[in-house]
């Protein structure tokens, strides 16, 4: 009985969700990897999402017809929130639209780093919006999160296990790898090189920049000598020229997932 007590007193008092909040075919909930925070020290929490079966919700670049995940912070005077990351999501189709994006369960890991003063118990917010879509309809939905966390040592979250995972798929950029596209009569020449040790070979490759490549057809890279070229359509609602791109790779032989980027010259 004390240990259940106990266990119980962890759970309110050391910032862990019991349930999150239900809407838009998903139950979304805040995270964090730490029982506690100190002062000037980043945290990483997640926005964690479940996501009905049959369903599915959206990526940075949803496709034709999504949505992505939005994530509004309210923090506590002085707390700073780096960048909501995406971890590498599957390509799908809601009817005729291709697209990006989740299923079943997703993480979306952030760094916040609190001041560097103060101390006490604080209260983080995040509103949170998003689309779940299935083959016959499309369901928004919207929530604010709420996680309660004292100051101090703190200890290790049975989340940040899954923190970590969701950290891990991530994709990151890596030194000496580069991305250069060229435009021409429409497509897109996409040119990538990688350091030797990496291996593209059945690889993934997905544009993190929505309205630039045309998503009819999955991209097919191809090896060129030292690396690895495709040539694609570009968006039927692309604004004039390309002017920047990112790409994921994943998969394949790839031990993790790798963002390319690429901006035209001035």
């Amino acid at each position: 009985m004390q240990k259940t007590a106990a266990i119980l007193a962890m759970m309110l008092g050391g910032g862990l969700c019991l349930a999150g909040e239900r809407s838009g075919k998903a139950e979304v909930d805040l995270i964090s990897s730490a029982s506690a925070y100190q002062a000037g020290h980043p945290l990483m929490v997640g926005v964690r999402m479940k996501i009905d079966p049959g369903w599915h919700t959206y990526w940075t670049n949803p496709g034709e017809g999504g949505m992505p995940i939005s994530v509004k912070w309210k923090l506590p005077e002085g707390w700073e929130a780096g960048p909501v990351l995406h971890p590498v999501p599957i390509s799908f189709k809601t009817g005729d639209l291709p697209g990006y994006g989740y299923e079943g369960q997703v993480i979306l890991p952030v760094f916040l780093t609190p001041g560097p003063e103060g101390g006490g118990k604080v209260s983080l917010a995040a509103e949170v919006a998003w689309l779940t879509c299935d083959d016959s309809a499309c369901v928004p939905g919207d929530a604010t999160l709420s996680l309660d966390l004292d100051a101090g040592a703190g200890e290790p979250t049975p989340e940040a296990v899954e923190i970590e995972a969701a950290l891990d798929r991530v994709p990151q950029p890596m030194d000496g790898a580069s991305l250069v596209v060229k435009e021409e009569a429409g497509k897109l020449l996409l040119t990538a090189r990688l350091p030797a040790e990496l291996d593209a070979s059945g690889a993934s490759w997905m544009p993190a920049t929505p309205s630039v490549v045309d998503l009819a057809e999955p991209i097919q890279a191809v090896r060129d000598g030292d690396s690895w070229t495709a040539t694609v359509k570009k968006h039927e609602y692309a604004s004039g020229p390309a002017t920047a791109l990112e790409l994921v790779l994943s998969g394949g032989k790839l031990q993790a997932p790798l963002l390319l980027s690429w901006e035209k010259d001035p």
